[in-house]
């Protein structure tokens, strides 16, 4: 289950920030948050490992997509390894959604009211998707074991 997603600018401050936990989560920890995905990737660049796209902790999967000005990392629970591919896939579509309809989105103050919303709409809509297929998927595996 998708947690959260956050837009993160590329010096590590946070954009947006949409999920479950999105009223009680306060600034500092959205920030704090943002802050260590993007030491994250500074560091593997630093040491020529070369740019993470998915970090693994006991309990979360971060999905991690890059553009120049703004990064998406989607968090969800560790727990169905099966479907690593289409978290990537709806991370990746986030980041294309919002690289098409927005050219500069380096900055979350250089946002307005309206911006904001709509790119939580814009991300709620694409959480909300991947959740019915991953629903869907869960499904059909279900019901062909079944069948063995």
């Amino acid at each position: 289950m998708i947690q959260s997603v956050y837009i993160i600018s590329r010096s590590g401050l946070p954009i947006v920030a949409v999920g479950k936990d999105e009223k009680t989560q306060e600034f500092t920890e959205i920030a704090l948050f943002s802050g260590i995905v993007s030491a994250i990737q500074t560091a593997m660049q630093e040491i020529d490992v070369g740019v993470p796209k998915f970090v693994d902790t006991k309990k979360f999967e971060i999905y991690i997509e890059i553009e120049e000005e703004f990064a998406v990392a989607l968090v969800r629970e560790s727990k169905e390894v099966e479907d690593r591919d289409f978290m990537h896939e709806i991370t990746a579509e986030i980041l294309n959604k919002l690289d098409e309809k927005y050219d500069d989105l380096s900055d979350y103050n250089m946002l307005s009211e309206s911006q904001i919303n709509d790119i939580r709409a814009i991300i709620s809509r694409l959480i909300q998707k991947g959740e019915k297929e991953l629903s869907k998927r869960k499904a059909t595996k279900i019901a062909s074991n079944s069948f063995w």
